[in-house]
C-alpha cells in the first residue's frame, strides 16, 4: 500500500523536497537505497519524533493545527531568532511572533532524522526500544552493554533524535527550570 505524505498533516517536508535536500548531502546511502514508501514512512516517523519534543512557544493555529510547526514565540522570550528571522512575521495581537511557514531548519531536521531512522540496524532499534522500556543492560555473545539507571530514566522520557536533528532544532527546544 502506498504511503501518502501530506505536508502539515503527517510530515514537515514533501518527498520531492526531501530528495532535493539529500542531493546536497554526503553519506545518504540509507536514503538512496530505500523505497519511496520507506522514505515516506521515515519522514512521517521523523515528524512524530520532532512533535514529541518540548518546544518553545505554541502552535500558530492553536486549535486546528495538527503538527507543532509553524509556531508562535512569546514576547520577551530568550528564544534566539537571529538566523531564523527571515521566517518570522510581525507580532500578533498577544505580542507573540509567529513563523510564516514551517521553518527550513525543521524540514532539514526531519530529513536528518529520517536518514537516521533508515540507517538503524535491527540491533540498534531493539536496544533503543529496550532502553525506552527501562532496560539498563544486556549481553550478546561476549559483548556486554550497560547504562546507568539515570540514563535509562532519561531514555524513557525523551525521543531519540540524531545529533544533526537535535542541533538544528536546538533553538526551538524548551529548556528546563528548577521549580522551587
Amino acid at each position: 500500500m502506498a504511503v501518502t505524505l501530506t505536508v502539515g498533516t503527517n510530515t514537515y517536508i514533501s518527498l520531492v523536497d526531501a530528495e532535493a535536500f539529500f542531493e546536497e548531502r554526503l553519506y545518504t546511502d540509507d536514503w538512496d537505497n530505500a523505497t519511496d514508501d520507506h522514505k515516506s514512512q521515515a519522514l512521517i516517523m521523523a515528524t512524530k519524533h520532532i512533535d514529541r519534543l518540548a518546544l518553545v512557544g505554541r502552535k500558530k493555529q492553536y486549535y486546528n493545527q495538527i503538527l507543532q510547526f509553524p509556531r508562535c514565540y512569546p514576547p520577551g522570550s530568550s528564544f534566539s531568532m537571529v538566523e531564523y528571522i527571515g521566517n518570522l512575521q510581525e507580532p500578533v495581537s498577544d505580542g507573540y511572533v509567529c513563523d510564516i511557514d514551517i521553518p527550513k531548519v525543521v524540514k532539514d531536521a526531519c530529513c536528518e532524522q529520517a536518514l537516521f531512522l533508515l540507517g538503524l540496524t535491527d540491533y540498534e532499534r531493539h536496544r533503543n526500544k529496550q532502553q525506552v522500556l527501562g532496560m539498563v543492560g544486556g549481553s550478546v555473545g561476549n559483548a556486554n552493554e550497560y547504562a546507568g539507571q539515570s540514563q535509562a530514566q532519561s531514555n524513557r522520557r525523551s525521543t531519540v533524535l540524531c545529533p544533526e536533528a537535535r542541533e538544528l532544532l536546538r533553538p526551538y527546544l524548551a529548556g528546563s527550570a528548577v521549580i522551587i
